[in-house]
């Protein structure tokens, strides 16, 4: 290990022991493996530097965003977001509005213990924004909970039933990028291609960004600016999409759920959408 690597583990270390906000850097990808099988609406493509330079273009500043928001107020979650509740039995916690809340940090999605679910002891946090959005780019500043037994999702659902996972991050290392069709009858089956990513550094010791680059034709997932893999959509994926960050507890999301998950949770500091 360097001198540079050693200094900074210390300083995360240092930072987490006394409360201080963590140092954030670029994660590392150590590996991209395949998911499920590539479909006819999604067929995996190599990354390019022209997806370099278009989510280059995008983080630089020089386009003003068509929304943007870090969370800090009660009012403007409200205007802007539903707070979503339900209580599916194939996850450790139901989730609702206690576990939901703007702060000057960003938005807090709080796994919290719970007396009003049907089953489950805890709760975690989900929102969905009101409005939709089409072909864009959409990126979120995430710090995922620092236990196993979560997932920290940002992604979208569109209204030709498809859902862009933009990440499903779970402790400490790793990122589901995917798209899913969810067919709106019986006579069509579910079907899903995606990644895994692996990076070198624990995600939950600070900020990182994730984001998306949606054109008539491709997506680009990015994360941290590195744009890490893409999709031909062949004209397939057109809906407005609402934009979702929910967490949930399960113990597919990277381990088993502790005995005693209550007060780790995610947070995101901020989230903007830009017009293509």
């Amino acid at each position: 290990m360097s001198v540079d690597s050693t200094w900074l583990r210390f300083a995360l270390l240092a930072a987490i022991a006394i409360g201080l906000p963590p140092i954030s850097h670029a994660a590392t990808l150590q590996k991209l493996d395949w998911g499920s099988p590539d479909q006819p609406w999604g067929a995996r493509r190599a990354v390019t530097a022209a997806d370099r330079a278009a989510i280059a273009a995008y983080r630089s500043g020089r386009k003003a965003p068509i929304f943007s928001t870090n969370f800090s107020g009660t009012a403007e979650l409200q205007a802007d977001w539903n707070v979503v509740s339900d209580d599916n039995r194939s996850l450790t916690a139901c989730r609702g509005p206690a576990s939901v809340e703007p702060s000057t940090a960003g938005l807090r999605l709080k796994t919290l213990l719970a007396t009003d679910c049907r089953s489950a002891r805890w709760s975690t946090g989900y929102i969905a924004s009101k409005a939709k959005y089409g072909y864009g780019f959409v990126e979120a500043r995430i710090k995922i909970a620092d236990i196993k037994g979560v997932n920290n999702a940002v992604w979208l659902t569109t209204d030709d039933n498809f859902e862009i996972d933009i990440a499903e991050a779970r402790y400490p290392n790793y990122v589901h990028l995917g798209l899913q069709y969810w067919p709106p009858n019986k006579t069509e089956q579910h079907a899903g291609m995606g990644w895994g990513a692996s990076f070198a550094e624990n995600l939950a010791y600070g900020f990182h960004d994730v984001g998306l680059l949606r054109t008539p034709t491709d997506m680009i997932y990015e994360v941290d600016g590195e744009p890490i893999a893409a999709v031909l959509t062949h004209g397939a994926v057109r809906g407005p999409a609402a934009i979702l960050i929910s967490t949930a507890l399960a113990d597919w999301a990277g381990g088993k759920v502790p005995d005693h998950p209550e007060n780790h949770g995610m947070v995101v500091q901020w989230l903007h959408v830009f017009a293509p």
